[in-house]
């Protein structure tokens, strides 16, 4: 802890025998020069004046507060001596108070981060440890008004996270396993605690607090390995942000009849439907990708014609690595295009099969660079579809394999990259990606090349060096995680790299009010309403949001919020 300004601590050892020296030389220096002043007066000017007048002459001048009692000067050395004190002491008061005012100053910029919350808690979220998967997770769950307290014991990242986001964040700084830290963080009242540090901390964390809240306690790992051990220790629920990124960069690669399982397909048919309504019924929000050799390849979006032809709304899509909020009819399609699609079922899986698969004959290959949690997760998804996969990693891992660095050609030739339909690089650095990305793009260039990244600043060198879709791994985990959180407030859909999110809401109070209604009073775009015995895209502004309903809204934060308290 940083000592209180002027405490003993603070003044104590090299710190105040710095200022207590240069107090020193201060006085000696005034005195001299009161000695020197009163000594040449006489002289100078032909009289005599008193020693206070000559201290209060020393420093009227020293301070630059200025004087006239002497003047005027008949001597120029006189003059001379004055100039030479006024430029004394402006130096020393210069020199002496950046000295005399840094320990305050520093106090001030650098504070030491909280170590309590600013007020009582209840029904937050608390996070242990902060990184990119905590911001991640921060900026999903402020679409809602769930409190959240970050807990971190290094002071440089509670630091970060104070001055981040103020108000919006509540911090903690303090010991993991010092109950205190827990009681400032009002843990025993919590809604939820999220434990984002190693494995070995998080048991000791969990085995601290768990008979101190009533919260769940969700475990963030790196190896599923440790589930059952985090689960004897106490956690609800055990994630890991690199399982789920490996199934994600496989259904990316995946073309399935069934709606459920492609392109991270995130399903809204969690409402429990009206007995003997058919499940094709409801609306799906989709992210597809454009394969050369489908029909929609090369074309137009106004060519496509999703809308008029299938009752199905093209949202936003990626294009290139950018994300393009609206889209326009004359945008065309490549191999770098994502579509995120929004329909009923039935309409989704036949724009799929109609528009978006591949009719390619022979059996499908992948190969896969990395083995870790990422790679092994995207092989078993991958396989389980029927792809042959080879394994690039620099050990052996007893499957379908080629032992070395994915960042040589030569053992991506050996691995068979050239005739592959799809490369996913998955290793656990950025920088070996983005290499392995280069070369695969170049020994296959109609490839389909899925990448993961850990840092936000590598998404984008990857898409430049060639990959078609990049999984950045804090954010799907902060993504998961959220979505547990929220689900019983509001679904979040997707998080939008424009700063927006699309979230489904269930519609409480104001039924019947219009479709424009809603949006003039919340500033959000409703895109869709599920509701019973009814699916409805692309809604017109006179439709009803009736009793019963949910809407599939795309907006800002605060603009979310507003929908969220409304409905």
């Amino acid at each position: 802890m940083a000592e209180p300004w002027l405490s003993p601590g603070f003044l104590a050892g090299p710190k105040r025998r710095g200022i207590l020296s240069l107090l020193g030389i201060f006085l000696l220096a005034i005195l001299l020069f009161t000695v020197a002043f009163h000594s040449l007066f006489p002289f100078l000017e032909g009289r005599e004046i008193s020693w206070p007048q000559a201290l209060l002459f020393i420093l009227e001048t020293i301070t630059t507060v200025g004087f006239g009692e002497l003047l005027p000067f008949r001597s120029d050395l006189t003059i001379l001596f004055t100039i030479f004190l006024i430029l004394a002491g402006v130096f020393m008061i210069f020199l002496s108070i950046p000295i005399l005012l840094e320990p305050v100053l520093t106090r001030i910029i650098n504070s030491p981060p909280p170590t309590q919350t600013p007020r009582e808690m209840k029904g937050h979220v608390v996070i242990v440890g902060y990184g990119n998967l905590a911001r991640a997770l921060i900026e999903s769950l402020i679409v809602s008004d769930l409190g959240i307290v970050i807990v971190e014991s290094d002071e440089a990242a509670a630091r970060e996270v104070h001055s981040r986001y103020r108000s919006r964040v509540a911090v903690v700084w303090g010991d993991y396993m010092s109950p205190r830290t827990w009681e400032h963080a009002w843990t025993a009242h919590a809604h939820s605690v999220v434990i984002c540090e190693d494995e070995r901390t998080a048991a000791e964390i969990i085995l601290g607090i768990r008979d101190q809240t009533r919260g769940s306690i969700i475990a963030v790992v790196d190896d599923l390995a440790y589930d059952r051990y985090l689960r004897y220790a106490g956690a609800e629920y055990v994630l890991s942000p690199k399982n789920s990124t490996g199934k994600i960069l496989a259904r990316h690669a995946v073309m399935r009849p069934d709606v459920d399982t492609i392109f991270e397909a995130i399903s809204l048919d969690h409402m429990k439907l009206e007995e003997g309504r058919a499940a094709d019924g409801t609306l799906k929000l989709v992210k597809v990708p454009v394969m050369p050799g489908c029909i929609a390849f090369g074309k137009s979006l106004g060519e496509l014609a999703l809308y008029e032809k299938y009752g199905v709304d093209l949202l936003f899509l990626w294009k290139g690595g950018e994300f393009v909020a609206s889209p326009r009819t004359g945008d065309l399609l490549d191999a770098s295009t994502m579509l995120f699609l929004l329909g009923r079922a039935s309409s989704v899986s036949e724009v799929l099969d109609r528009e978006f698969c591949v009719g390619e004959t022979g059996e499908p290959t992948a190969v896969i660079a990395g083995y870790g949690d990422v790679g092994r997760a995207a092989f078993q998804e991958l396989s389980g579809a029927g792809i042959r996969c080879t394994v690039v990693d620099r050990k052996s891992h007893g499957v379908s394999e080629v032992v070395g660095n994915a960042e040589d050609e030569a053992v991506l030739k050996a691995a068979g990259v050239e005739a592959a339909r799809f490369v996913v690089v998955a290793v656990n650095n950025d920088q070996a990606n983005i290499f392995t990305t280069l070369v695969a793009r170049n020994l296959a260039p109609s490839a389909k090349i899925l990448a993961r990244a850990n840092e936000p600043a590598s998404v984008e060198k990857l898409y430049r060096a060639g990959a078609d879709y990049v999984a950045l791994l804090p954010t799907i985990g902060g993504q998961v995680i959220a979505g547990i959180l929220l689900s019983d407030i509001v679904r979040v859909l997707v998080d939008l790299p424009n700063g927006q999110k699309v979230l489904m809401k269930h519609l409480t109070r104001h039924a019947g009010i219009p479709v424009t209604e809603l949006e003039k009073r919340t500033g959000v775009r409703i895109v869709g309403i599920e509701g019973h015995a009814r699916s409805v895209v692309r809604p017109s502004p006179r439709e009803p949001v009736n009793d019963g309903d949910s809407v599939i809204a795309v907006g800002l934060n605060e603009n979310l919020k507003h929908l969220i308290h409304f409905i």
